[in-house]
């Protein structure tokens, strides 16, 4: 199975915490905490007549199998359980859209509710941008956040990212406003945000992401 997908070698190591991409023998615990405010991808609607909480677990986890069901080497998207010792406290994910000839990557993550506001959020933040510009060959960071949502832009100010504009987007539930940002290769290598994170087991997944 490691040489059909080789991501399950993978792993960043910060001074905390260890960043691992999803195994489907993680997601039960990932589950027991997976915060209830967590907005997720409209593109997976709800069922009928299955429980609410139920149904966020599902439409969780499915997210999870389409990104692995459909990556190509220009639209990709890889999950990483964030864990701190032997607990998950979260998810990371990084994902790169026409990546090949943009090398612009975003992320979206969440961490669990009795870890926020220690940092976590932007250590793992800081793992997948390291791996991100030192060897995939990212060249451009982007990531948006509800102009409401101040942990989030929090954490990506932090990390250096600059704002690039606020536009209305449809979340299917209605209108709101996104804030946009963007961390440059050349920003990154500047920012004092950034710490040693060990990567291991890239060699087998350099195909993957088009690179030889």
């Amino acid at each position: 199975m490691t040489s059909i997908w080789p991501f399950e070698e993978l792993t960043l190591t910060g001074q905390e915490l260890v960043l691992r991409p999803v195994r489907d023998a993680h997601l039960g615990r990932l589950i027991e905490v997976f915060p209830d405010d967590f907005d997720l991808d409209p593109t997976y609607p709800p069922l009928p007549g299955v429980p609410p909480a139920e149904d966020r677990e599902r439409r969780f986890v499915q997210s999870i199998w389409r990104h692995r069901g459909c990556w190509s080497v220009d639209e990709w998207a890889l999950d990483f359980g964030v864990w701190r010792g032997d607990e998950p406290i979260g998810i990371q994910t990084l994902e790169g859209t026409r990546f090949r000839t943009d090398r612009t990557v975003d992320t979206s993550s969440w961490i669990a509710k009795p870890f926020r506001g220690k940092g976590f959020g932007i250590q793992a933040r800081a793992s997948v941008l390291a791996f991100a510009f030192g060897h995939l060959g990212t060249r451009q960071a982007i990531t948006s956040a509800v102009t409401s949502n101040h942990a989030s832009l929090g954490v990506s100010r932090h990390l250096g990212y600059r704002d690039t504009g606020v536009r209305p987007h449809d979340t299917g539930a209605g209108i709101v406003d996104l804030q946009h940002l963007a961390l440059t290769q050349d920003d990154w290598a500047g920012s004092d945000a950034r710490a040693h994170v060990e990567i291991r087991g890239f060699g087998p997944c350099r195909a993957f992401f088009g690179l030889r």
